[in-house]
């Protein structure tokens, strides 16, 4: 079938790349123009692909607009996929593909709709979580009826990253087994349960700042869910922005006030925190050398 692609992201060309090999013929690839910038690091061109599949590139930064709708029915889609997208898309532009619109999702559908999913996977303290492939029947986020998940375990230790490469490698492999079957017209459609729906909030770069009265196993928490690929967590020192990419929590024999360096180990600084220290092993900072007795936050 006709397929045109929508995505900006590693994770929608990897599966694109998939779903050209299980047999959708890809007229088109909408994303985002060169120029853009948004705050993912998971950002990536579609150029080199797109020209591999013969594949037209529509280049816009509001998938709903008039010049968007326009230019992807020209390409005269039978599916879309909508794969790593940060735009909800509306009814005139789901109308456009006759044999439906399909989008993924990385949560256990329809709990966990919503945005920043890895990070709140990691800060929720979940065990396990997956990914969904459904129909985008509407305009309303994650709704649509489940055609497949793949469930995805989380370790004690996952960071953002370890659960990101294991998140993407399991979208690719339902798109390789299913992609064939909503070709051939076969996929399953399973309506959700709104009953059973929940919702994470969307995540900007300055939710990702530390409070140092936080118990420092939380905080431990707090930087894996968010390193990279995401901007990462931080603190100041004086005027000086401090991201801390990675950090583990240990215990503190004697109190200190929280934020306070008590302490210098080969991996990094110490930083008492509301419970307990926290060793900064990563850290990204202009900000002169950290040394003990100093007070971030």
């Amino acid at each position: 079938m006709r397929t045109v692609w929508v995505s900006d992201d590693t994770i929608g060309r990897d599966c694109l790349e998939a779903a050209a090999a299980s047999g959708a013929k890809i007229a088109g690839v909408v994303t985002l123009p060169a120029v853009t910038t948004l705050d993912r690091s998971s950002r990536c061109s579609f150029d080199e692909v797109a020209a591999r599949l013969g594949a037209e590139v529509v280049e816009t930064t509001d998938v709903n607009s008039e010049d968007a709708i326009e230019a992807v029915r020209r390409l005269d889609p039978e599916l879309v996929f909508i794969v790593g997208w940060y735009q909800l898309v509306r009814d005139p532009f789901i109308a456009l593909a006759r044999e439906g619109v399909f989008g993924m999702h990385p949560t256990l559908l329809p709990r966990h709709r919503g945005r920043a999913s890895i990070p709140w996977t990691i800060l929720s303290g979940l065990a396990r979580t997956g990914v969904t492939l459904f129909e985008i029947e509407d305009a309303t986020a994650d709704s649509g009826a489940i055609v497949a998940q793949a469930v995805v375990g989380v370790a004690p230790d996952d960071t953002a990253a370890t659960l990101f490469e294991r998140i993407a490698q399991a979208h690719v492999d339902l798109v390789r087994e299913y992609v064939p079957q909503i070709v051939a017209g076969t996929a399953p459609r399973i309506p959700q349960d709104p009953g059973r729906a929940s919702a994470w909030p969307r995540r900007t770069p300055a939710d990702g700042i530390i409070d140092w009265e936080t118990r420092a196993q939380y905080l431990y928490d707090w930087v894996r869910a968010q390193t990279r690929p995401y901007p990462g967590a931080f603190t100041f020192l004086g005027a000086e922005k401090v991201v801390v990419w990675q950090a583990r929590a240990l215990e503190l024999e004697a109190d200190a006030p929280a934020g306070t360096i008590v302490g210098e180990r080969p991996e990094g600084p110490v930083v008492a925190c509301g419970e307990g220290g926290l060793l900064l092993e990563e850290i990204e900072t202009a900000a002169a050398l950290l040394v003990v007795g100093a007070r971030l936050g």
